[in-house]
């Protein structure tokens, strides 16, 4: 379980761990019954990000990447591929992180 349902609000977000303590991710809630996470590691130099709300965006400061929060996809900067995204599952008023999907890179065809 990583949070529970209105727990954080609308356009804020939560830092977490998953799957393991070491790797750090993000649960936004951009709208009201929309929760999405990512690993909070820039796929470029494993960089933290950071939740850039007024924009609907995840930020690197490192070397000045973006990534959409639909979808974790790159909006601009060097990094090869779209962030790892957490599945979540709503059980009862717990959001549960359910698996990471790892995102392919365009050279990849994904």
């Amino acid at each position: 379980m990583i949070a529970k349902v209105g727990e954080i609000p609308v356009g804020g977000s939560k830092i977490f761990t998953y799957p393991t303590d070491v790797e750090p991710c993000i649960l936004l809630r951009p709208s009201g019954a929309t929760y999405v996470a990512y690993s909070r590691l820039c796929t470029h130099q494993k960089c933290p990000i950071f939740y850039q709300p007024g924009d609907d965006r995840l930020n690197c400061p490192c070397h000045g990447a973006a990534y959409s929060i639909v979808d974790g996809s790159v909006l601009y900067g060097p990094p090869p591929r779209p962030l790892p995204r957490v599945a979540l599952e709503q059980r009862g008023q717990d959001l549960v992180a359910t698996a990471m999907t790892e995102p392919k890179s365009a050279a990849q065809g994904g």
